[in-house]
């Protein structure tokens, strides 16, 4: 429990899917926190602020749990989670940034060039600026990360995670991208093919990645394994909902009703619908070969 008392360095940010540009942000509020002996405290938002603004189906690449343990690896002391509500969306930039020291004790924050901020997005790097130096604190802002002659964003991590460039995407997130979730027993019907799965369900906020057959690692405990994963539906036993099918290679054991980390390295190959169980095996064998010939 972060004590509320002592001095903290604020990250202003949404941060939904920790990429370089806010790796570079929450770095940056970092340094400053450890040169006037703060803690860092990184400010999000708990649910999807674009689905509430717009009003329309948004989905977000990481779950506030997934985002809370990016986060806290990058150095947090603590994530404040900030209501997706009217109330607090209503709040100019004055009042946000009053919000924020009636939590904590603030001392300095960080945040990108492009910060805005309170009610629709008014806050500017100037407001940010005077508040500051009024209450006697310090800013620093973080420069912008560019790739692909663009902008590193959210929206262009969600398409090439939509397309299956995952190799792209990995490139621009602080991690590989990653599922979380509790394995559920099945009907068995990978290991009464010879290749045991441990399987999770999707998260229905998360953003939907290109269905089919990955190159990824599955982390249990601290340990983690090279995995054949297959994300999405099952056409060859006719099953449409989509799921995550993880065969750990190297792994013996029971995974039912542990929470285990499911990261995406590579796309191997499209879904299937293969004429019998036969031919199924068979590919599955060449999927296992091709992944015990990774080295990375």
């Amino acid at each position: 429990m972060l004590d509320k008392t002592k001095p903290c360095v604020v990250a202003l940010g949404y941060f939904d899917s920790v990429h370089i540009g806010h790796k570079k942000v929450i770095l940056s509020a970092k340094e400053l926190a450890n040169s006037l002996s703060c803690n860092l405290v990184v400010f999000t938002f708990d649910g999807n602020l674009r689905a509430v603004l717009s009003g329309k189906k948004d989905y977000s690449v990481y779950t506030p749990k997934e985002r809370e343990k990016l986060l806290m690896e990058l150095g947090a002391n603590k994530v404040y989670f900030a209501p997706v509500n009217e109330k607090f969306l209503s709040l100019n930039p004055t009042e946000f940034l009053q919000n924020l020291n009636e939590l904590f004790n603030v001392k300095g924050y960080a945040c990108g060039k492009d910060y805005r901020f309170g009610k629709n997005a008014l806050g500017t790097l100037k407001t940010l600026k005077d508040f500051a130096v009024k209450n006697n604190q310090t800013v620093v802002i973080a420069e912008e990360e560019r790739t692909f002659n663009e902008k590193v964003s959210t929206t262009l991590i969600k398409n090439l995670l939509e397309t299956g460039e995952i190799e792209k995407a990995n490139a621009l997130l602080f991690k590989p991208y990653f599922i979380c979730g509790r394995v559920y027993k099945d009907r068995g019907v990978g290991k009464g093919l010879g290749f045991p799965t441990a399987n999770i369900k999707i998260d229905i906020s998360k953003q939907p990645l290109k269905q089919g057959v990955y190159y990824g690692k599955v982390l249990v405990g601290d340990k983690e394994y090279k995995a054949v994963i297959n994300y999405g539906a099952r056409p060859t036993f006719n099953e449409e909902n989509k799921v995550i099918e993880a065969h750990i290679l190297d792994f013996d054991g029971t995974l039912y009703d542990r929470e285990i980390m499911v990261s995406f390295v590579k796309y191997l190959r499209e879904t299937v619908q293969f004429d019998g169980v036969e031919r199924l095996k068979r590919q599955l064998k060449a999927d296992v070969r091709k992944v015990e010939n990774f080295n990375d």
